[in-house]
This record gives structure tokens, sequence and C-alpha cells, in this order.
């Protein structure tokens, strides 16, 4: 017998065998992310926080003085922000993340709350990076597939306000990962 090719055949054997292994755990990690993914998405689209979005949606500039509601604004950033992690951590896919699950939304957010996360940040020190990050992802997204995001006032329906254009402005601008 040959002991030479037994050798070779015993080590291709050991060899697939860690390949398999090494394919079941990455397996089971994309399925446990997948799950977070889908947690994350049925927690961004269930009635509650449809009903926070609304509600930031509807914020005035004087609303920010003494926000009876931080909590729920608070639970809509952080679902925000964990999807902008997600997303920077390529967990889950970036055009899965700002067409399906939350580009439009985060953007309007931003529009509307990027001054609290900015406060936010000058108390709290890091805040809100990663859903600024994702902010930035989305309207570039957003604007090199020339998509229109619109955003209109309660009682002014007829004046929109195009956020791609809008959240350029030095206000409103949202920093890259590269820039935070």
């Amino acid at each position: 017998m040959n002991w030479v090719a037994l050798g070779a055949i015993a080590t291709c054997v050991l060899a697939g065998g860690i390949g398999f292994a090494v394919w079941q755990i990455w397996e089971a990690r994309r399925s446990t992310n997948a799950q977070v993914a889908v947690g994350l998405f049925e927690d961004l689209r269930n009635a509650a926080t449809v009903e926070k979005l609304r509600l930031i949606y509807d914020l005035e500039s004087d609303d920010f003085k003494c926000l009876p509601n931080e909590k729920e604004i608070d639970y809509v950033l952080d679902r925000f922000d964990m999807l902008g992690a997600l997303t920077l951590n390529r967990i889950i896919d970036k055009k899965l993340a700002v067409e399906t699950y939350a580009g439009s939304p985060a953007l309007k957010c931003w529009y509307k709350l990027c001054h609290y996360v900015r406060k936010g940040r000058e108390r709290r020190g890091y805040y809100m990076e990663n859903y600024e990050s994702f902010v930035r992802l989305c309207l570039d997204y957003f604007k090199e597939a020339n998509v229109r995001v619109m955003f209109y006032k309660k009682g002014e329906e007829d004046k929109g306000v195009n956020l791609i254009t809008e959240l350029e402005k030095d206000q409103f601008s949202p920093r890259s990962t590269r820039q935070i």
C-alpha cells in the first residue's frame, strides 16, 4: 500500500471537513444576522413605531425646547442607529437597508431631528454616529439613483421639500463615516 497516497487522501478529507465546518459557521452567522434584520424591520414597521415617526414628522422647531416625548424620539433614533451599524458593518445589504428598510424615513427624521441629535452629541459625546452615517449613505444612494425624496409638512401638502437638495445644506448635512 502506498502510504503517501493514503496520507494525501486523509489530508484532503480533513481539509474538506474543516471547510465544511467553516461554511456551517458562516451560514449560522448569516442566519442570525437575518433574524436580527427581520426583527428590526418588523420593529420599524409596527404601528407604534409608525406613530412615533409621525410624531417626529409633525415636530416644529419650538417643540424642541421642551419635548414631552423624548423617550419616543430616542426609541426611533436607537433603531436607526442600529440599522446604521448593521449596514455599515455589512451585516445588512446597503441596497436592502436603504430601499426596503428605512432610507426615506431616516432622511425625514434627520431633517426634523438633526439639531436635536447634534445637541445630544454635545451633552453625551458619542451619540448617533451610526445613524448620521446611515443618513449620509441614504442621501448619496438616492442622489446617485436620481430618486427624489419629498417631505410634506402637515397642512402644507402642496409645498413639499425635496430632502435630497435640502440635506445638502450646511445646517442639515449629515457627515459620512470618514468625516466622523
